[in-house]
């Protein structure tokens, strides 16, 4: 059985700074982050996406006795979402009017999917798992930021594992041979990876570049991909194109005579700098990585822009280790 309840009610965020709040006891399945601005458009240009509603959500932060189980920004989380868990953010009142109240629902889950028993966060004691959301509200295009938190708990569930999934920061110094060291120790599902410059213009040079992933210094799963056609690899398991995507109707026109717009063109979606390099494709864990054991498990990038990447493993921990 189920219990889906409010934990924090819809308040106003005032300021920048953090919010913590203990989490329920009982196994836990689902979190469910409500973001609610007004929007700000009395200029119309000044109109927000999601990834830019989302950006004033810098942090989000599952901790257990302290230890981070989840971590990352609301948007990494929120193209983890669409990617990995093939969910899609649920909006209300997405229009342009100025001072209309939009609302975004972040999911964020213990498994690979919700109201599964399997994988859920174990039972724990009270204060030892705590929600965090670390805010940045001054933003173009939307004010009054509200926000409240809903959980799904699973009630006499025993799960046997748990989704862990954190966030490794670098900076590529120079083009070419980069690499980015994953935690060891844990079952594989995934590695989430983002780049400041992605696939655009006329001679693109995504950050990531060209990527394989390695295991204790050997090539495996993935001996080398373009990173343009590494993001499309998802849409093999089922996964569709991102529903964000902005468009344009272009079209010739004029004053006097109706005219048809153009098929519609496509352009930047929230997840057009990331690519999830998937190892547990069929949702079994045949194909996951194990790294218990080994010494090193890393991506090679042979980039073709230096900036700032990020990596958010996406890993498969025994309930237990939480229990003890």
């Amino acid at each position: 059985m189920f219990t889906h309840s409010i934990l924090m009610p819809n308040q106003l965020q005032a300021a920048d700074g953090d919010v913590t709040v203990d989490l329920p006891v009982n196994p836990l399945s689902v979190i469910l982050l409500h973001i609610s601005p007004l929007n700000e458009t009395s200029t119309i240009g000044n109109y927000r996406l999601l990834e830019a509603l989302l950006g004033a959500v810098t942090n989000i932060r599952v901790s257990h006795k302290g230890a981070a189980v989840i971590e990352g920004s609301a948007t990494d989380l929120a193209v983890l979402a669409m990617l990995w868990h093939r969910l899609p953010i649920w909006q209300s009142n997405a229009v342009e009017t100025d001072d209309d109240r939009r609302s975004i629902v972040l999911p964020i889950l213990f498994g690979r999917r919700a109201y599964v028993g399997e994988e859920c966060f174990p039972e724990t004691r009270k204060g030892e798992l705590q929600f965090t959301i670390t805010f940045d509200i001054a933003a173009t295009g939307f004010d009054g930021l509200r926000f409240s938190v809903e959980t799904i708990e699973l009630m006499g569930a025993s799960p046997t594992t748990v989704q862990k999934v954190t966030t490794l920061a670098q900076t590529f110094a120079a083009t070419g041979q980069n690499d980015i060291d994953l935690p060891i120790g844990n079952l594989l599902r995934g590695v989430l990876l983002f780049g400041t410059t992605g696939f655009a213009g006329a001679t693109p040079t995504p950050t990531l570049g060209n990527l394989e992933f390695l295991v204790n210094n050997l090539q495996t799963h993935y001996s080398a991909t373009d990173f343009e056609v590494g993001r499309a690899v998802v849409g093999l398991t089922g996964v569709p194109f991102p529903p964000d995507f902005r468009h344009i109707h272009s079209g010739t026109y004029t004053t006097t005579v109706a005219g048809d717009s153009l098929e519609a063109e496509i352009g930047a979606s929230i997840d057009d700098n990331y690519m999830l390099m998937l190892f547990d494709t069929l949702w079994n864990d045949e194909h996951s990585v194990e790294t218990a054991g080994t010494s090193r498990v890393h991506v090679r990038s042979n980039a073709e822009a230096a900036n700032a990447v990020r990596a958010l493993p996406i890993e498969r921990v025994d309930a237990n280790v939480f229990q003890q």
